[in-house]
């Protein structure tokens, strides 16, 4: 029986989604435990953190974030940060 070894880091990798049209779109954060010491946690919340930068470095701005219970056994949640390209953020309505 072969071994494998349980990555955080890349679990995270896998589980955060970016959705985009190209003008506006979705960092999806889904199963964070709430336990504070979950090795999970931690990769989850640095790997949306990376990826809100990379959206930053790409000129784009979170204009909203969003925390949702999950539902069940209560021990997880998940954040939605919705962004806009910086252009359309200036832009008058």
């Amino acid at each position: 029986m072969r071994t494998t070894t349980w990555n955080p880091r890349e679990r995270a990798a896998g589980l955060v989604s970016v959705i985009t049209d190209g003008w506006r779109g979705e960092v999806i954060t889904p199963l964070i435990p709430r336990d504070p010491t979950s090795p999970l946690r931690s990769a989850l919340l640095n790997e949306r953190a990376e990826r809100l930068s990379e959206l930053r470095t790409l000129d784009f701005r979170v204009f909203t974030t969003v925390r949702l219970e999950e539902a069940g056994t209560g021990d997880h949640y998940r954040i939605i940060d919705r962004f806009k390209s910086a252009a359309e953020v200036a832009r008058p309505a």
